[in-house]
């Protein structure tokens, strides 16, 4: 059991936001206070290490993979009243969540958090910020397997249906909300800068509110702190890039970059090609999902 209460402190924020009551004392602090409070925020806003489901009925740890077929999570937090579970999985790899972040990274991982939530019938009203704070004594950690996983781990368990759902099918749960506030935040910023090349405060105040007024447009809306992340990275990255000697730079370096961008692509869309093979698709499901020819899968997949 203490490895996997090792595994939960050392994979914390240095600062976070915690809580004993969700509408009395939530607010950020060092994670040494951080600690000792009933709810705790085990991801940062700029990355995800910890894909966190709930459970909102009585369920046990053998249930997860005998039953849902689904990887023992890292972490198995329970309610010793009523039974009710956040199960916390570890990622290897953090995802993180900026205007540098590869898009393509994170879309996949809100697939696999989407996927799994469906297939262990969890809470899709849960936001992922705070969760049941594994080293409180309110709580009871049940023994799981204490690992880490890599998101194409957990992707194996997901069934290629649901893997494949439309962003906006999903937009309103986890990661989903993130791509898609970031995807048409970033699509209006690339327009709105090129009109006029504000100074920074100027055109961070102008992404800050474009993002409120988007995000208010959710059906289960963000945070500020959690929102305001997104617009800061949007602004700082667009200004950057598209300030008149910027945008001239960034389209010389987009042209030299281009065909080593061409090759990236590729063998991104290689990789995913043979995930999707390995749960089922036929060829030509695959070059549809992909937007490529059939033939060039089927040379991808020899």
């Amino acid at each position: 059991m203490q490895a996997q209460l090792d595994l939960f402190s050392n994979h914390l924020p240095e600062k976070t936001r915690c809580c004993d009551e969700f509408d009395v004392d939530n607010k950020v602090r060092l994670l040494k206070n951080a600690i000792k409070k009933r709810y705790i925020q085990p991801n940062d806003f700029n990355s995800m290490q910890w894909l966190i489901f709930d459970i909102d009925r009585p369920i046990c740890p053998d249930s997860i993979r005998n039953d849902y077929l689904v990887p023992d999570p890292t972490l198995f937090v329970s309610n010793p009243k009523n039974g009710h579970a956040h199960l916390f999985y570890l990622l290897k790899t953090a995802v993180h969540k900026n205007a540098h972040s590869s898009q393509k990274a994170i879309q996949f991982a809100a697939a696999i958090e989407f996927g799994l939530a469906t297939k262990l019938g969890a809470d899709k009203g849960y936001v992922g910020l705070l969760a049941k704070n594994a080293l409180h004594a309110d709580w009871r950690v049940l023994h799981t397997v204490p690992q880490a996983y890599e998101l194409h781990e957990l992707a194996e368990s997901v069934d290629t249906t649901i893997l494949n759902t439309p962003l906006k099918e999903r937009l309103n749960y986890g990661l989903s909300r993130n791509c898609s506030l970031f995807d048409e935040v970033s699509k209006w910023a690339y327009r709105a800068i090129r009109q006029g090349f504000p100074n920074y405060e100027q055109w961070y105040r102008a992404v800050l509110s474009r993002t409120e007024m988007l995000n208010q447009q959710l059906e289960k809306p963000m945070e500020y702190n959690e929102y305001k992340h997104i617009a800061k990275s949007i602004a700082k990255w667009t200004h950057g890039k598209f300030s008149k000697q910027g945008f001239a730079q960034w389209q010389s370096n987009n042209g030299k970059r281009s065909g080593e961008a061409r090759a990236k692509q590729n063998e991104d869309k290689r990789i995913q090609a043979r995930l999707l093979r390995q749960k089922g698709l036929k060829i030509q499901a695959i070059a549809d999902d992909l937007s490529v020819n059939k033939s060039t899968v089927s040379r991808w997949l020899k």
